[in-house]
């Protein structure tokens, strides 16, 4: 093979270009020359019927890369190769290359974004969206090579507490000068040096050097019309940023449903205030403050990462539902109405400290506290019927809560390393400490007709409950790491937990508020538990094979004491988890993986003895103390792979879950459509499930355009006895999805895509066989045009089908199309107005189907629909000169 470079101005020979030759199958050189002096290169020894990659470079030249096929003849001429000067076509070039600049670096793809020139004040979300491989959904949720990222971070810090909705849509791309891409590993491996195989997607954000010194932010405020309400939004973000000094503050206030700020820090603080929780139902009204400070000084050796939010809520609407439960002779069909409320208010704050200690040790002190508080009702009506659409009951019922939080996480880590590199020694202590006090009034009556065709009885029933509940946690660990030698190494570790429970949960009768506590619908209980696992793992590391094998076991000790009752319970349960684990490097670029994790699964408290508090009149849960562990298997196989030069992804999970004796709820329904519950191992039975998920993103260099493929399937088993009778759910689930995306920056962006899904599963029970197969799949489009660099036009839209089914005899359509247009003004497009359009064709119902092991519902609620929003933004920054 052999050709001549060339420029394309002067139509001169180019003296010692670069030119390189790769294997196109996986990107590996395999050789490289320097052309001469009349610019001639020449390639020998080729394999028939091999695809090539040659890549060409010069200084001051746009680089460019051409797909070779060698069939039966190898000595091809390619004649003259062109090289476009970058004096030539600056800003196409600067655009193009920019792009194509990915590399591999160890585990990190890293994305040389600093030249991508993007419209002024766009946001890193809409950076993310041209880079090749990510995808970020309307929710602003982002995937990397198909994973979910988890994290995102400014350079290499959590910024308000590294929510990654928040920081992509606040933070300005014009400020990011790489997007690193990797697998982060837990604390533990980054300070040891040992992988132990867990890890999360996240993405860092590193700044470019003159825009990480200064102030800047927006504000924005909106209002508009609306076929259900009077929309409106506001919003203001200042940061200051410093070296690694960050501060930043930020406040937003609308009735749009956009509560994105601190849905991570809730995960992490462990706060599940329903009051405050969006899903979607209802119409909502938001307002929230937040404010982060993070720092490094002292050469790095001290750091400190603090974030504060204060957040209100309020949410009204209603839905309806329709659920039909399998039973082994005939169904029960519910119908049910409801009208809810619900408001609250939220204060958290989180902070962690780190400091360098001596040569090689490290403390680390983090405090995290969080308040809620808040107030719901809500009013339902409903009817459940048999079979044959006779009625077995009708409840109304009328419910007032006024609930209270706190919570209280203390945590302090000393990690120590030796002079003898890989070993580590490691303390860390948590102390946990929740309350939380809930008062709540109920008001039932129902009707029960037990399939006749006239009344048979009535029963009211009116309650004030009391809630009290304290939990007490605390965690100790111990670990040491050491290597043997080069290649091998172990991690010896102990860790204890104790939990301490105090509930008192009282009903008294609403209409005698003063009597005696109903002790059907009440609890007093001293619960504790105390954990004990000693872990140990053996890892092994040479050339481009890692893997580890060990196992934690121990003691779970579980102690009820029910006060009412006047009993207590005590009992210990085995863990064990091993697990096991082989990585191999393919190439610098390619890996493949194999896992397994094994783990028990002992009962909880409530399992044991649920509550008697969340009994009501149709629902009453029983005690069964002899539950014993089901152990759940987890087998997957992972394969990664990337090529810089096609900008080709491919990443593939395969995996394999099991529980053994799974603990399930055993139901009894009787003929007023009355439930008693409770927990039992499905002894002799294993739930199982199969999961494989596929990517493939590749560009499509004719057409410039990238095209990702999506697979992904499950299929499984599980076990479930109602009324005394096994049923068995198999169930298949498989979807595909393709999106084409093709993007020339600070012109156009388009992304057209389409995902199907088909379900089949079939409920058997006894001889009785129920199939519920059905068919569903989503079309969805996004266009942004700039017809200059002030005037941008965006639109959506998104078309969902989910098909009939046995259960359900209709199909569900729905077609969610917006829009917006934006202008800006002033020097540097500061300034701008946006007109917006939100579900133009007023079809968002909100909707959804679910299927159990012996359930099919369909739910249907209020959601937001259309409206229309002018806002005006402003955008202002300040970037000191770094000399």
């Amino acid at each position: 093979m052999r050709g001549v470079i060339k420029d394309s101005a002067l139509k001169m020979n180019i003296n010692n270009a670069s030119v390189v030759l790769l294997n196109a199958k996986d990107s590996i050189i395999l050789s490289d020359v320097r052309t001469s002096s009349n610019g001639s290169f020449v390639f020998s020894e080729l394999y028939n019927n091999r695809n090539y990659i040659l890549f060409i470079s010069y200084p001051g030249y746009l680089s460019i890369s051409k797909e070779i096929n060698i069939g039966q003849i190898k000595s091809i001429d390619l004649g003259s190769i062109i090289l476009t000067s970058k004096e030539v076509l600056l800003k196409e070039v600067v655009v193009k290359s920019s792009i194509r600049s990915i590399q591999l670096r160890g585990d990190t793809l890293q994305y040389n974004t600093a030249e991508i020139q993007l419209p002024p004040n766009a946001s890193v979300e809409d950076l993310l969206k041209i880079l090749p491989g990510l995808q970020v959904d309307p929710n602003g949720k982002i995937s990397a090579q198909g994973k979910k990222v988890k994290r995102v971070l400014v350079d290499g810090e959590e910024f308000f507490s590294d929510d990654p909705v928040f920081v992509t849509r606040n933070l300005r791309s014009e400020m990011v000068a790489k997007v690193q891409v990797y697998d982060k590993k837990s604390d533990a491996a980054i300070f040891t040096g040992i992988d132990d195989g867990i890890k999360d997607k996240v993405i860092n954000l590193q700044l470019k050097q003159d825009k990480s010194n200064g102030v800047f932010g927006k504000v924005e405020a909106g209002i508009g019309l609306g076929d259900q309400f009077t929309p409106n939004s506001a919003q203001a973000m200042i940061n200051s940023f410093k070296g690694k000094r960050k501060t930043s503050g930020y406040t937003a206030s609308n009735n749009i449903g956009q509560s994105e700020l601190g849905a991570t820090e809730k995960n992490q603080l462990g706060v599940k205030n329903d009051l405050e929780q969006y899903d979607g139902k209802g119409l909502p009204q938001f307002s929230m403050v937040g404010l982060h400070f993070d720092n490094k000084w002292n050469k790095d050796r001290n750091s400190f990462n603090g974030d504060y939010y204060y957040s209100i809520s309020n949410v009204a609407g209603f839905d309806s539902t329709f659920s039909n439960t399998i039973l082994p002779v005939g169904a029960i069909k519910r119908f049910a109405n409801t009208d809810f409320q619900k408001e609250g208010f939220s204060h958290k704050m989180n902070f962690t400290y780190k400091q360098e200690v001596g040569e090689r040790g490290t403390i680390t002190f983090s405090h995290t506290a969080s308040y809620n508080k808040g107030a719901s009702s809500q009013q339902s009506a409903s009817s459940d019927l048999n079979s044959n659409e006779q009625f077995l009951n009708r409840t109304n019922n009328q419910t007032n809560v006024n609930s209270e939080g706190r919570r209280i996480q203390t945590s302090f880590l000393f990690q120590q390393k030796f002079k003898q590199p890989g070993r580590t020694i490691s303390f860390s202590i948590e102390q946990q400490s929740t309350s939380s006090n809930e008062q709540q009034t109920s008001l039932t009556a129902t009707e029960f007709f037990n399939g006749k065709p006239s009344l048979d009885s009535t029963r009211s029933l009116d309650l004030f409950k009391g809630k009290d509940q304290n939990l007490q946690n605390l965690k100790i660990g111990l670990s040491f790491s050491n290597k043997i030698n080069n290649s091998f190494s172990f991690i010896l570790s102990a860790n204890s937990v104790y939990d301490a429970v105090n509930d008192n949960n009282l009903s008294n009768r609403i209409f005698n508020p003063n009597g005696s506590i109903d002790s059907l619908f009440s609890t007093i209980r001293n619960d504790s538990r105390t954990i004990f696992i000693g872990n140990l793992s053996f890892n092994f590391v040479k050339n481009k094979v890692s893997a580890s094998l060990g196992s934690g076991g121990g003691t779970n000790r579980l102690f009820l004491n029910n006060l009412i009752q006047r009993k207590e319970f005590e009992r210990s349960f085995a863990v064990w988890k091993p697990f096991a684990r082989v990585q191999y490097s393919i190439s610098d670029n390619t890996n493949f993986g194999i896992s397994y994790r094994g783990t028990t699964v002992a009962p909880g408290f409530q399992e044991l003895s649920p509550y008697a508090f969340n009994n009501d009149q149709l629902v009453t849960f029983s005690d069964n103390l002899s539950i014993n562990n089901a152990f759940s298997n987890k087998v997957s196989l992972t394969y990664e792979s990337f090529k810089s030069l096609t900008k080709a992804f491919t990443g593939l999970v395969v995996s394999h879950n099991s529980t053994k004796n799974p603990i399930k709820l055993l139901s009894n329904i009787n003929t007023s459509g009355a439930y008693f519950l409770q927990y039992v191992n499905m002894a002799g039975y294993t739930d199982e499930e199969f999961e494989l998920t596929g990517f493939y993103s590749k560009s499509i260099p004719s057409l410039k355009i990238q095209a990702t493929i999506d697979l992904s399937g499950k299929s499984g088993k599980n076990f479930s006895f109602i009324n005394g009778a096994l049923n068995k759910l198999i169930y298949n689930i498989a979807s595909a999805g393709i999106l084409l995306s093709k993007n020339k920056s600070g012109k156009y962006a388009i992304q057209l895509g389409s995902t199907i899904y088909y379900d089949v599963n079939s409920l058997n029970e006894r001889t009785k066989i129920t199939r519920n197969n059905f068919f569903s799949y989503k079309l969805k489009s996004a266009i942004d045009v700039y017809l200059s660099s002030s005037l941008q036009i965006h639109s959506d839209a998104e078309f969902f089908r989910q098909g009939k089914n046995n259960i359900f005899t209709d199909n569900f359509d729905r077609m969610v199309w917006n829009a917006w247009i934006s202008k800006s003004f002033l020097k540097n497009n500061l300034f701008t107005v946006k007109l917006t359009a939100n579900d133009i064709l007023n079809s968002n119902a909100g909707f959804s189907r679910v299927a159990t092991s012996a359930m099919f519902s369909e739910n249907r609620y209020l959601a937001i629909r259309r409206y229309f929003m002018l806002s005006a933004i402003w955008n202002f920054t300040k970037y000191k000169q770094i000399k």
